[in-house]
């Protein structure tokens, strides 16, 4: 595993679209790579990453709404496709013609999305230790999300299923302190909007070259399922790390970068 010695997190920027601001950061010049964080998470998960990468490509990384500096309100819809959407309004904005789109976890289906609904922006998508063509085993194992999304937004039981989905999350291994009430009550209703079938349909229609990475022990989503979804993917490098983990974008920071610049270099010039 290669990590680099310092992260780096510079500050945030922000930008507007149709339904209001966005938080971003944007550093280096050249082909672009713009980073989509899952979730619960912001642009700070990218921070291994961005120390990776030359300054000769442009690093862009984005809050989802509900996440870091975006307000929800910018673009509330927690849909797969309408997260897509939103990215999408993101690239037009900061008039971004072409770019290499990177997703990791929940962030690879937007970016999946994004990339189906502006195939000639999206010249390349990247995938890190993304969700598949189905649940994985956290997913299985965690009943009932529309109930609970539904109970999160309910007078009486708003409070009880915030705390009660934060331990779940901190029990998953995720850092929650910093973490507002509001965004954790996101996560699940975003969790409770997943769709597999949807999933399933852009995976089918992506029609650019993809980079798929995960590792082996992967605790959060198991390797047969980074499997299937890469197999069904166009064709791309397929980077399989014994270790490394769910957070591939810090324990394999160098290796990723690598992959990602030359995918760059090859797509958007």
């Amino acid at each position: 595993m290669t990590t680099p010695a310092l992260p780096r997190d510079p500050p945030c920027r922000l930008g507007h679209i149709a339904g209001g601001p966005f938080s971003y950061t944007d550093e280096g010049v050249g082909p672009v790579l713009v980073a989509v964080h899952g979730l619960p998470g912001s642009v700070r998960d990218f921070r291994w990453l961005g120390a990776a990468l030359p300054d000769s490509v442009r690093f862009v990384r984005l809050d989802l709404p509900g996440f870091g500096g975006t307000p929800l309100a910018t673009a509330p819809d927690p849909g797969i496709d309408a997260r897509g959407a939103f990215l999408v309004e993101v690239l037009q904005a900061l008039n971004i013609a072409r770019c290499v789109v990177i997703g990791h976890s929940m962030g690879g289906a937007v970016a999946l999305s994004a990339a189906v609904q502006a195939p000639g922006r999206v010249t390349a998508l990247g995938l890190i230790a993304s969700i598949g063509l189905r649940p994985h085993h956290v997913l299985r194992r965690f009943a009932g999300p529309p109930l609970l999304a539904r109970a999160v937004d309910m007078p009486v039981l708003a409070r009880p299923t915030r705390l009660l989905f934060r331990a779940m999350l901190r029990q998953l291994g995720f850092a929650t302190p910093q973490l507002t009430d509001d965004a954790v009550a996101h996560t699940l209703r975003c969790v409770a909007a997943l769709d597999f079938k949807l999933q399933g349909r852009n995976s089918a229609q992506l029609a650019v070259p993809t980079l798929v990475a995960w590792a082996q022990d992967d605790a959060l989503i198991e390797r047969a399922v980074s499997e299937e979804h890469a197999a069904a993917l166009p064709p791309g490098p397929r980077l399989v790390f014994a270790a490394g983990g769910h957070n591939l974008q810090k324990s394999q920071a160098m290796e990723l970068a690598t992959a990602l610049v030359e995918l760059a270099h090859k797509t958007t010039e």
